[in-house]
């Protein structure tokens, strides 16, 4: 046998390399003639849509549907926004080939094109909840467009001009917002230090009350108190609020805002002010972030923003707020409308980088799976569904999250401020951490095509990677939501009392029981799904309690034992998102009526609470899943990934995002790469 295998081989060789001599000269590409060049096939063409695209699309944007396409088309037509064709179709695309100053200019001009055409009509001045969610709905289309464009305006509306609606009062509204609405002038928000950037109570910039002049005085006492990452403060604001101890009569009354001047019209700055650059970033260059010291820079006392504390032409220091912790919590509000906006920008971000890379996946082909046979899309084998259609899933629960967080905001109320603390920290570290690792794979999952700044995903991941650390680092904010929990589980058991908001209402039923054999059926029903994100959350919460509690017994203090107990506390931040995110999902699958739309919400609630599962080592390391049972998990994931690859186009064509706003490869990836397009 190994003789004859000889002779076969040398005789192939024989023939091969008499092709090769016996080749015309004359015809030096007629080897390639036998072999056909892939071609672009539209998914439109062989991709089925199950269910309606627009009623979905409804479910996710929720609001202002109008609003945003209004807007959509307004970018698109605008040149500041450069517009470029590719494959025969236009794409708005970020420059990147600019140097930093230029793409702050550009900023500035698209900021102005907005403007004159009234984009930001009422986003300061009219009041109610459909002023405030048609604003976050045009935010959405922005930051869909250019990440730089969307944090300057955060900057300068609802950091700059929210400190003002918030803890300002009617002297500092009726003198500022109009300004700030028609860009009279620029505000910026000077809280960040180079020495204190999540410890914003540990801040050193001091503010001292001068009776004699009634003014207060703003000081850098060192290098670790300048205002760092300021946006806007490199090149463009006028103005900004500097968030200071403030210092009467020698005692500290902690932390307070203050209205400062920084540049004139002219842009000139402003004396008693130093300001520099933060300099080139891996992303968001179109953003001016700068610093900012102060040298005994007076203000009248007027400027001091006093809804929660003032000081009195006398120096006497005011407030009805008599508790400093109190005091200092509401300083903080501005932040949550910050922590709002990115946890839905990140799920946008998610979702062009999702809708890209799985449309390329549905026209791309590699390898086959037989001899001579047709390569195969790259969405039909199961390594690439599972890599993208488990983070598909993700966003979309992240959607409803988003949407619900939204609602929250804009209905908020007095007695609603602590839910919405928690939960906007929560949300925005989940959702930034998820925008992260899904552009990551987005990028993967498109090869080399995946690097070309012109289709996104690499250009997103600059951009938005800022959002894991801004307006509150992560990990702290996950910190700051277990310790809430915590709060909440010591005062119900200190009072007796069953526990009430936050969600924690699940604590006060029986333990949920998870069954020894996970069927297909069972790891599919909602209820089941619930009970075991509750059980996760209820067990960690009893277990970080007692384990603080050890540590105090121990003879630490309840902030040295929180400390300590931080593995805990990250687990348990991640089982109140997860839980509270699959809450909106049922609330929102539950006003669908039956039918394949409803259908495929259930599918991706599925993959979406499953791979939470899967994901989370908490559930086998606390024993709420056995190997078997996380075995069985993996599987029906894997069958989740199989069952949603039909609804895959349909899917990404419901997130709402208009054609121009992807990456070319989203379309004919050929077309956009031929010569022609080199030489057009």
């Amino acid at each position: 046998m190994a003789q004859e295998s000889s002779i076969n081989r040398a005789s192939r060789r024989t023939r091969i390399l008499n092709n090769h001599l016996v080749q015309s000269p004359s015809d030096p590409t007629s080897c390639l003639r036998s072999n056909s060049c892939l071609s672009y096939t539209p998914p439109e063409e062989t991709e089925s849509l199950d269910f309606d695209t627009k009623e979905m699309r409804k479910i996710l944007d929720l609001h202002n549907l109008e609003d945003r396409d209004w807007l959509f088309g307004v970018i698109k037509q605008g040149k500041v926004f450069n517009g470029k064709e590719r494959g025969g179709r236009l794409f708005v695309l970020p420059e990147y080939n600019q140097t930093m100053e230029q793409q702050r200019e550009m900023t500035m001009k698209r900021i102005e094109y907005l403007f004159e055409r009234g984009v930001f009509d009422g986003w300061l001045m009219k009041k109610g909840v459909e002023a405030e969610l048609k604003k976050l709905a045009f935010l959405d289309v922005i930051q869909n467009f250019d990440q730089s464009l969307a944090v300057m305006l955060g900057v300068h509306f609802f950091l700059w001009g929210g400190a003002i609606q918030f803890m300002g009062t009617k002297r500092h509204h009726d003198k500022w917002l109009r300004d700030t609405e028609t860009f009279g002038l620029k505000g910026c928000f000077s809280m960040t230090e180079l020495g204190h950037g999540s410890n914003v109570r540990g801040i050193e910039t001091v503010t001292t009350y001068d009776l004699k002049t009634g003014e207060f005085v703003i000081n850098t006492p060192c290098e670790s108190a300048q205002k760092y990452w300021i946006g806007g403060a490199a090149n463009h604001a006028t103005h900004t609020i500097v968030f200071s101890q403030l210092n009467i009569d020698g005692v500290n009354q902690g932390v307070h805002a203050f209205i400062a001047q920084i540049r004139d019209a002219d842009g000139n700055i402003c004396p008693n002010i130093r300001i520099a650059e933060c300099g080139h970033k891996i992303g968001l260059n179109g953003v001016d972030n700068g610093r900012i010291w102060f040298d005994n820079l007076r203000i009248p006392r007027e400027n001091l923003l006093n809804s929660v504390a003032d000081v009195s032409p006398d120096g006497q220091y005011l407030s009805a707020i008599k508790d400093p912790d109190q005091r200092f919590a509401a300083f903080l509000a501005p932040l949550t409308s910050g922590r709002v906006t990115i946890a839905t920008s990140a799920v946008f971000s998610s979702k062009v980088g999702l809708a890209t890379a799985i449309r390329y996946s549905l026209s791309r082909r590699a390898f086959s799976v037989t001899p001579n046979g047709p390569e195969v899309l790259l969405l039909d084998y199961p390594s690439h569904q599972r890599r993208l259609l488990p983070l598909l899933a993700k966003s979309y629960a992240m959607t409803f999250g988003g949407n619900y967080l939204k609602m929250t905001y804009v209905n908020r109320t007095p007695g609603s401020a602590k839910t919405l603390h928690v939960v906007s920290s929560a949300f925005k570290a989940i959702f930034t951490w998820h925008n992260m690792r899904t552009l990551q794979e987005c990028r993967e999952a498109c090869g080399g095509q995946g690097l070309k700044t012109e289709n996104k995903i690499g250009h997103l991941k600059g951009e938005f990677d800022v959002q894991s650390t801004f307006e509150g680092d992560n990990n702290v904010l996950m910190q700051q939501v277990s310790k809430a929990l915590l709060s909440e589980y010591a005062a119900a058991k200190k009072k007796n009392k069953p526990f009430k908001g936050l969600g924690l209402e699940h604590m006060n039923g029986p333990v949920p029981v998870i069954p020894s054999n996970l069927t297909s059926s069972t790891l599919r029903s909602s209820q089941f799904q619930m009970n075991a994100f509750c059980l996760r959350e209820r067990d960690l919460l009893n277990r970080f309690a007692a384990e603080v509690s050890l540590y105090q017994s121990k003879g630490e203090s309840k902030e040295h034992a929180f400390i300590l107990s931080y593995q805990l506390a990250e687990d348990l931040g991640r089982a109140f998102s997860d839980r509270a995110i699959l809450q909106t999902f049922i609330d929102a699958e539950a006003n669908v009526s039956a039918g394949s739309l409803k259908n495929v919400l259930g599918l991706l609630r599925s993959m979406y609470a499953l791979i939470c599962l899967e994901e989370d080592a908490a559930f086998l390391r606390y024993g709420y899943l056995s190997t078997d049972n996380a075995a069985a998990v993996r599987k029906e994931v894997t069958k989740l990934c199989g069952e949603l690859r039909p609804h895959a186009l349909a899917l990404v064509s419901s997130l709402g995002i208009p054609d121009a706003f992807l990456g070319p490869i989203a379309f004919n990836w050929i077309d956009a790469n031929s010569w022609s397009s080199v030489k057009h």
